[in-house]
């Protein structure tokens, strides 16, 4: 399950709104624990575990200590709660963290900091020991969001891994990338990406190094960021933006020349997995914001179909190379 909108999803404008209720309030506790008490008891017999991706605690805009503490105190309730729902259903639900770009868990450092250095110390003030929280609070890696941060894919879940942080679930997803020469590209590609819908937070760095972080995608703010940065550039800039496309799709599908994609990171996921056997997450396609370009369309069902139908099998002939399936 995606336990991380509460609401509707596809509302006219979703923006921060998607990070409410925080994992500070008691409402995102008692809705997890609904989503989790729901999944439990919809397990066909033969399937022990389940996933649920969840926040990464709230967008960081204005988060206080307190709401921190309010958050862990809660997270380790929830903890409670599922040990003693498995004891019932004999079903393991995992409510797995989800980084994302602004939020207050946005980089692998501060997932495993999180962890290591709150969550789990905290549980065991309370007598819990971390077994129990490891064993149903977890990671959803979100491929394109790793990649949007300019992460090393492979650094990010070894790190993970090491600190013992279960991953329970990859959403397999695809962001863009563009390089960035002239304030005519940005004109191209904010025309062609900017939506009202949901936030796009970008990130623009020079030579891997971050020179610019926007919470969402429009042609000024993109544009002040390049002029700021481009000056005495001998190369493009890269801005990678949190939107999500097809995971088939790479640079020739692309309608810019300028436009790639991160499909490099799920490919490096999947290299990840191959290599350590012992981890098996569930997998979740995740791409919603190319719908807005089949809105407008007469056959739009049909391009719908035709396009889930295109990831499932580029996904399937990745894991195929990789004798993953």
């Amino acid at each position: 399950m995606n336990g991380f909108p509460f609401g509707d999803f596809h509302q006219a404008v979703v923006k921060q709104n998607v990070y409410l209720p925080t994992w500070a309030e008691p409402e995102r506790l008692d809705y997890t624990q609904t989503l989790a008490d729901i999944l439990a008891r919809c397990l066909p017999d033969d399937e022990p575990k389940g996933a649920i991706s969840t926040l990464p605690l709230a967008y960081a805009a204005d988060w206080t200590a307190e709401q921190q503490q309010s958050a862990i105190l809660q997270l380790i309730s929830l903890a409670t709660f599922l040990s003693q729902l498995e004891q019932d259903t004999h079903k393991q639900i995992v409510i797995c963290i989800e980084m994302e770009p602004d939020c207050v868990l946005q980089e692998t450092r501060q997932l495993t900091e999180f962890f290591v250095e709150q969550l789990l110390p905290a549980a065991e003030q309370q007598g819990i020991p971390k077994q129990t929280i490891l064993r149903y609070i977890g990671c959803c890696y979100d491929t394109c969001h790793q990649a949007v941060m300019g992460e090393d894919i492979r650094q990010s879940l070894q790190q993970i891994t090491a600190s013992c942080i279960q991953i329970g679930k990859i959403q397999i997803s695809n962001a863009i990338q563009a390089d960035i020469q002239s304030m005519q590209q940005v004109q191209q590609l904010t025309a062609l990406f900017a939506d009202k819908k949901f936030l796009h937070q970008t990130k623009v760095f020079s030579k891997n190094r971050l020179v610019a972080e926007l919470a969402d995608l429009s042609f000024d703010k993109l544009g002040t960021a390049i002029k700021r940065n481009i000056d005495g550039q001998q190369s493009a800039l890269s801005a990678t933006i949190h939107y999500h496309i097809p995971v088939n799709q790479n640079a020739a599908d692309l309608p810019l020349p300028f436009v790639s994609a991160t499909q490099y990171a799920i490919l490096q996921t999947l290299d990840f997995l191959q290599l350590h056997p012992q981890y098996r997450p569930f997998l979740e396609i995740e791409t919603y914001t190319w719908l807005n370009f089949l809105q407008q369309e007469s056959d739009r069902n049909a391009r719908l179909h035709a396009g889930f139908a295109a990831e499932f099998n580029w996904l399937e002939q990745a894991l195929s190379q990789r004798n993953m399936l």
